[in-house]
């Protein structure tokens, strides 16, 4: 497993990430640190940034190198805000730069912006038709695609720190009304409205989306703190905004949940994303995690996605969670396989819908991350990872059933009353479909108990009051069979059938 590092430089802290990578695999997030800097302190004055500033920004990369190299790291990508290019010395600051750390910083540039944002969602979502609202610190694009094909794309020359320093001086209802006037005028003037598909959906990138994001799930009590593809109402947004409205364009009053840093640019970067809205007759917006830095790693990570985004969101997030929850070699993969053989041959009896089958193969294929944490209360290790997992291309309602489906494999686990802390978003059928794909995922798990893959295929015949489970093996699997028998009582309660294994 190879390391590489993200350094941001962005108006107010220079950002450093570190990646585990698997070249064609995945990556995952594996450290940060987001140290405060005040980029444009002082530099409306003459448009220069300040000795001083350069050199803290210095100091810190120098920090950022000896982490690097301490963590081996085989590549390093350096992004710099676009603020820079209003700079008179842009080209000095950027130049001593890497004079003093070595790093190259790019200045990213609209066509690069959009088509990172773009890679982040789709490869990253399950939305076919969107329109992604990518909101930076001096500039914000709109990128509408259909069906993996980028259609258009709109650059408004407003951010969040932009807006902040060239509207602080005026009152927040006449920088509201400007900045609405304009943002319309410009997505108008670009046509995209003409080229939207009759359904689509709205997807927001960037600090601001992912602060609002936490401040609406603790306005509303929402029961997972999930940012990935938290998905909010305009009547939320419109509430939240409110409240913000009231703190003024340049307060730097503290947001519970959101860093001092942000909040300073909280009410500026919601105004943006409420000029844009108000452009487009959507009653909800989903909210990326992933932005630029997230496209540009799958672009060097995995090169295909520069020209074909991945075909199954769901399948590569589960690969790399797998990998990281799970000790080599596992069989969480013919776990899932005999999960969903299951599934189909018993489909006469549990009557679910394939919306399921997504359920199932989270449990199935993270079942086994919670032995990583605690091997006697490995169920209730999984049921917390599972829930707290940003899993792709999967609504959190889904995570959660599938977190409930690893837990009810042991039916004392079960605890109705932390179910209904998540009736709003789930149904009484939901409860009855987790409960049968729990036994199914423990059948599963059971027929490969051994972890030796004895049992390549299963025949289901139903019969009177009993259903008759034949497996296909390659050798031996009495031990399995007879390992399976022991939920023969959890069968019948769930499927009304008496249970026989060959």
């Amino acid at each position: 497993m190879e390391k590489i590092a993200v350094i941001e430089i962005k108006t107010m802290s220079v950002k450093l990430q570190v990646y585990d990578v698997v070249k064609n695999k995945y990556f995952a997030l594996s450290k940060v640190i987001d140290m405060p800097i005040n980029l444009t302190k002082d530099f409306y004055n003459d448009n220069f940034i300040k000795t001083n500033i350069v050199k803290d920004i210095n100091n810190i990369l120098t920090v950022y190198k000896s982490i690097i190299e301490s963590y081996e790291c085989t590549d390093v990508i350096c992004l710099a805000t676009n603020a820079i290019n209003e700079a008179k010395n842009a080209n000095g600051f950027l130049n001593e730069l890497t004079v003093n750390s070595g790093y190259k910083f790019k200045v990213v540039d609209f066509e690069e912006e959009c088509l990172a944002v773009y890679t982040s969602v789709i490869n990253s979502f399950n939305r076919p038709k969107g329109l992604i609202i990518n909101v930076g610190d001096y500039s914000t694009e709109v990128v509408l695609y259909n069906r993996r094909n980028v259609l258009s794309k709109v650059s408004i020359p407003y951010g969040y720190a932009k807006v902040y320093d060239t509207m602080s001086g005026m009152t927040f209802e006449d920088s509201e009304a400007k900045l609405a006037k304009e943002i319309s005028e410009i997505i108008d003037n670009s046509g995209i409205k003409a080229e939207l598909p009759e359904e689509f959906d709205i997807i927001g990138c960037g600090d601001t989306f992912k602060d609002y994001g936490s401040i609406c799930r603790k306005a509303k009590k929402y029961p997972i703190e999930l940012s990935h593809n938290f998905v909010s109402t305009k009547a939320d947004f419109e509430k939240v905004y409110g409240l913000i409205k009231g703190y003024g364009i340049s307060s730097t009053t503290k947001v519970k949940g959101v860093t001092l840093n942000n909040s300073k640019y909280l009410p500026s970067g919601l105004m943006i994303v409420k000029s844009i809205l108000d452009n487009f007759e959507k009653d909800e917006f989903a909210i990326s995690k992933l932005g630029r830095a997230e496209g540009m790693l799958f672009h060097s990570v995995l090169p295909m996605t520069i020209e074909k985004p991945i075909s199954d969101a769901l399948g590569y997030s589960l690969q790399m969670l797998n990998d990281l929850y799970d000790k080599k070699p596992n069989n969480s993969q013919h776990v899932y396989e005999l999960s969903i053989i299951l599934f189909k041959q018993l489909k006469v009896l549990h009557k679910l819908g394939r919306m399921y089958v997504k359920v199932l193969r989270i449990a199935s294929y993270m079942s086994n991350a919670g032995y990583r944490v605690d091997v006697e209360n490995a169920d209730r290790s999984v049921f917390d990872i599972i829930r707290n997992s940003e899993i792709f291309g999967i609504s959190h309602s889904e995570i959660v059933m599938a977190a409930f489906v690893a837990l009810g494999k042991n039916p004392d686990n079960f605890n109705l009353s932390e179910w209904v802390r998540f009736k709003e978003y789930l149904t009484d059928e939901d409860l009855i479909a987790v409960k049968k794909l729990s036994v199914i995922l423990k059948i599963a798990e059971s027929l490969d108990i051994t972890d030796f893959g004895s049992v390549t295929d299963i025949s289901c015949d139903i019969l009177g009051d009993s259903v008759i489970m034949k497996t296909i093996v390659d050798k031996s699997a009495q031990f399995e069979i007879d390992y399976t028998m022991l939920s023969g009582a959890e069968f019948k309660k769930a499927f009304g059938k008496n249970l026989e294994v060959l």
